[in-house]
């Protein structure tokens, strides 16, 4: 099917960005501000992502680019498809992102960044608006730690009336192994975290109701250099689930991405190209 793997890349961006507070709020930030710096530091100016069929044809329909500005500040992101266009523009300090702004489709998000001195994430802030409907929505996350600098609690507040407690549990090597949901004094949903022997997270873990047992929702290996490797993402409310493997260049860019089926057949590959 010709628009497969577009379905797929938005499945896995839909899936990750909805759960694991910890993973998608602490890691995801620490692993965008490497990349940035990743960026920056090999004085990248334009970065074209290229998607192919599994036949190895040029997804057409299917663009996306990003521009960074001379001094960095400013990473400006466009893509397009069958289902639509955005723009994302990334704003930077020489610490890393502190905001966000995407339009798409009649739908604008922008998303602030706070850091405390020394470095933690302190608060994050999203609002949407979306024309079409007239809508705002308002949602933050406030994190909270101990006295060791480790993740105690985050509060989830949506719409400044709705609010979500997230609770951390950490082990003596102060690694976060648990993250429990509460909501109205109800306990709504925990995810576990389990870590390879250098100490990055090799499985995230929750109860599956279907199958009545406890199940990975991804499973990570790292090459020698501790960048991805290999990532398991099981599809939600399935049996099934994706392998995307990647490729690197000698100076750490990500250089291709390849996605398997549970049958281990190619699905679709992403190719990135670098100029100065």
């Amino acid at each position: 099917m010709k628009y497969t793997f577009i379905l797929l890349l938005l499945l896995l961006l839909t899936s990750q960005s909805k759960s694991q507070y910890y993973f998608n709020d602490i890691i995801a930030t620490k692993q965008s501000n490497n990349q940035y710096h990743l960026l920056k530091t090999n004085g990248i100016r334009k970065v074209k992502i290229i998607n192919k069929e599994a036949d190895n044809t040029v997804l057409d329909g299917f663009k996306v680019e990003q521009e960074i500005n001379k001094d960095c500040s400013e990473i400006v992101t466009t893509s397009s498809s069958s289902v639509g266009s955005s723009t994302l523009t990334s704003y930077y300090t020489t610490s890393g992102i502190i905001k966000t702004e995407e339009v798409s489709n009649g739908v604008s998000n922008s998303l602030d960044y706070v850091f405390y001195e020394n470095g933690l994430l302190q608060k994050l802030t999203s609002n949407t608006i979306d024309t079409s409907n007239k809508r705002n929505s308002t949602e933050s996350h406030e994190w909270f730690y101990t006295s060791n600098l480790l993740p105690l609690k985050m509060l989830k507040l949506k719409n400044n009336s709705d609010t979500t407690i997230i609770r951390f549990v950490t082990d003596e090597k102060g690694l976060v192994t648990e993250e429990h949901w509460s909501r109205k004094g109800k306990n709504t949903e925990s995810y576990f975290y389990y870590y390879n022997e250098q100490n990055n997270i090799s499985d995230i873990v929750r109860y599956n109701s279907r199958a009545k047992k406890m199940l990975p929702d991804f499973m990570y290996e790292y090459n020698e250099n501790g960048a991805l490797k290999q990532m398991i993402q099981v599809l939600p409310g399935s049996s099934n689930y994706n392998t995307w493997v990647y490729t690197y260049l000698t100076n750490g860019l990500k250089e291709k991405e390849f996605c398997y089926d549970k049958q281990k057949k190619l699905v679709g590959a992403v190719e990135y190209s670098y100029n100065k």
